[in-house]
């Protein structure tokens, strides 16, 4: 089973240089969108294309800079031992250490064999496919038939050619890997005699007044058309294997629905994979529903094969998968260099965060809130940001998740493990109880942005406000939780040490201030403990955020922003 064991990338597209070392079946490309994961997949389908003619433009250079050429470099395993013959490539064969997982040029007894293809692409735009070893100063070319043995195809927007029967199409490759007979592959021509028989008995009469016409001009200039008739040119009949293809009943494949198509073109391409080929998947969940984006993540996983190589946006597929299958893919836009990293293999606690936030591993920053009242807050902070010019979070390649409350900093901590910038947002009321510690998180490089000492982000809130803001929120707690006058004063009124005013709304003092904060986190009667009610409280503080720059409030949030971008 043919599979990639090295992959290097130079010069092509958005990419100036990549490489990775691939030592396992299922790899998902995650990452931004223009980090490179489609870029990488077609460099792979490139240099291990079946097509002899494969086209190149200017733009496939980096920075369209021509003079430096376009190099792809694969190093697979397990090819097929035909082109291992030392009448073929097998004088240029190489190893893969199994020990250190490196390619090495020198054999060595008890390694796995590897071929080093590479495609080099000069500013003549003519390809070059080759096979090299460092232990000669040679190259040798090899051909697209001996490419096309590697059963390498990539899924993407352009797949109707998929379901037909042609050479160099998969199913063309999966009818090789079932040996059928020669004579079996001929059925395609013999049908075409047979058609073209029955034309020629057809009647033609209505033709047969020209054709008499043409007889007698011709005998007039000394040519002899007897014999003359009107049927089918074979040379014309272009019905070739290119020409059959699947069919639903007499509907071809090619003109069901976007979705439909991508799983017929994976199910192919699966079935060559499962007998030794590589499948390139572009964007896997593309016009899937959830629940069959998942079905394909999971069967991919489990019952493949061959080696499968991913692209993917989608929550569900990361979900699926392991964390040990998705490679981290982020690009340098100013230098062109693609850095990308497997997540940790024996992470359950990885795992978990993956499954727990997915979204956090499709940027390049995250915030860790604390709970559903600072994810709000900062769905209010991205609304913000464009109200002032800012742009959303996303231009930054920056995204939130929920931390789930006393596990944030655990989820913080798993998340920067997988080599992602990270930051918090979150309460000062409970950091003893915390593990680990948010002094352990500073260490580790996470960013922390939280309360005064002791305080909760609802203490942090009634504290700095502006009266007005608070009679603000006052009123939408009163709106949205239906309670009337009386029983919201009551609620803060329970809070309150000494004798209640009967003006309180009008007691802009320290006391009232920590009774309503204390009434606002009162167990299970929470006021803003959800995304929504956090959004309007975070709405309300950005309503006054001029008005309160002195303030520890605008300081952590001013702070988040600016680390944003």
């Amino acid at each position: 089973m043919t599979k990639i064991v090295e992959l290097e990338i130079n010069n092509y597209r958005g990419i100036n240089s990549f490489y990775q070392r691939f030592d396992r079946d299922v790899i998902c490309l995650v990452g931004r969108g223009d980090s490179g994961k489609t870029t990488i997949l077609e460099a792979i389908k490139s240099v291990l294309s079946p097509v002899w003619n494969l086209s190149f433009y200017d733009t496939d250079f980096y920075n369209l800079n021509a003079d430096k050429p376009i190099e792809i470099i694969a190093s697979l395993s397990h090819v097929p031992e035909k082109l291992l013959l030392e009448e073929k490539y097998g004088l240029w064969c190489r190893t893969l250490c199994r020990e250190t997982g490196v390619v090495i040029d020198d054999i060595s007894a008890g390694d796995i064999s590897v071929l080093t293809i590479k495609l080099t692409v000069d500013k003549a735009l003519e390809p070059k496919w080759t096979v090299l070893n460092g232990r000669r100063e040679d190259e040798i070319r090899i051909s697209a038939g001996d490419r096309s043995k590697l059963n390498c195809f990539m899924i993407s927007d352009f797949i109707d050619s998929h379901f037909s029967w042609n050479k160099g199409n998969p199913l063309n490759s999966l009818l090789k890997l079932h040996d059928v007979n020669a004579d079996k592959e001929k059925i395609v021509l013999d049908a075409i005699r047979d058609a073209k028989e029955k034309v020629d008995r057809a009647d033609y009469a209505h033709f047969s007044g020209v054709t008499e016409a043409i007889k007698r001009q011709a005998a007039s200039l000394g040519l002899n058309l007897e014999g003359v008739q009107t049927t089918l040119d074979f040379k014309d009949i272009s019905l070739k294997e290119g020409k059959v293809s699947l069919h639903r009943g007499d509907v071809p494949f090619r003109l069901m629905g976007k979705g439909s198509k991508r799983l017929a073109s994976m199910a192919i391409q699966t079935a060559i994979s499962r007998d030794g080929g590589i499948a390139l998947i572009d964007e896997i969940e593309q016009g899937l529903e959830p629940d069959r984006v998942k079905q394909v993540a999971r069967t991919l996983k489990d019952e493949n094969d061959g080696q499968v190589i991913i692209t993917t946006h989608s929550r569900e597929v990361a979900i699926e998968l392991e964390a040990q299958d998705l490679l981290v893919v982020n690009t340098n836009r100013a230098t062109g260099e693609v850095n990308s990293n497997f997540l940790d293999l024996n992470d359950s606690q990885l795992q978990g965060a993956i499954r727990a936030c997915p979204e956090a591993f499709f940027s390049k920053k995250v915030i860790i809130c604390e709970g559903a009242t600072e994810v709000g807050v900062c769905r209010a902070l991205d609304i913000y940001r464009l109200r002032v010019g800012k742009g959303p979070m996303c231009i930054s390649d920056c995204s939130f998740v929920d931390g789930s409350g006393h596990s944030f900093t655990e989820r913080a901590l798993n998340t920067a493990s997988a080599g992602l910038i990270v930051s918090v947002l979150c309460d000062s009321d409970v950091d003893g109880d915390l593990n680990p510690s948010k002094e352990y998180l500073r260490e580790s490089g996470v960013q922390i942005f939280d309360s005064d000492d002791g305080h909760s982000f609802e203490d942090q809130v009634f504290d700095d406000l502006p009266w007005a803001g608070i009679l603000d929120l006052l009123n939408y707690v009163t709106e949205v939780h239906q309670k009337t006058e009386d029983s919201l004063m009551n609620s803060v009124r329970a809070k309150y040490d000494g004798e209640f005013p009967e003006n309180w709304k009008e007691m802009d003092t320290k006391k009232m201030r920590e009774a309503i904060a204390k009434a606002s986190v009162v167990r299970k009667k929470e006021w803003f403990k959800s995304v929504g009610h956090g959004e309007q409280l975070g709405h309300i503080i950005f309503r006054y955020f001029e008005e309160i720059k002195t303030t520890s409030l605008y300081q952590t949030l001013s702070k988040l922003d600016n680390w944003i971008d």
